[in-house]
């Protein structure tokens, strides 16, 4: 399973589009802590997935242990997932990783493993 991770910083959004028609699946990273960029990462998203009604998307919503952290529901209606259409699978999971980086949550485990699933049944 390959993946090309494209950061979310406003100098490499330009690259997005070029990349976006040879994927086969989109993993969108939002944080749940972070309540003031949601809605410009509501935007990005539905710029994203306008022209393609069919790309399965993940939303996985990071950092849902720190304290304010949105929880799911929060985060479908701050991200307006049920506006992106019906004929796309699309997935939202909480997600969140050790400050140390030494335990991997059962979350990211099910996230990987989800996406697995998923390119294998795109390609």
């Amino acid at each position: 399973l390959s993946s090309l991770p494209v950061g979310g910083s406003e100098s490499l959004r330009s690259y997005w589009k070029m990349y976006l028609p040879k994927v086969l699946l989109l993993v969108y990273v939002v944080d749940s802590a972070d309540h003031a960029r949601l809605p410009m990462a509501k935007q990005l998203l539905h710029q994203l997935i306008q022209n393609n009604s069919t790309l399965p998307v993940v939303v996985l919503a990071n950092k849902q242990d720190l304290e304010g952290a949105y929880c799911i529901t929060d985060i479908h209606d701050a991200l307006a997932l049920s506006d992106i259409g019906d004929e796309r699978k699309m997935f939202l999971i909480g997600t969140h990783v050790a400050e140390d980086g030494s335990e991997i949550s059962s979350s990211m485990k099910d996230a990987k493993e989800l996406i697995g699933t998923l390119v294998l049944e795109t390609k």
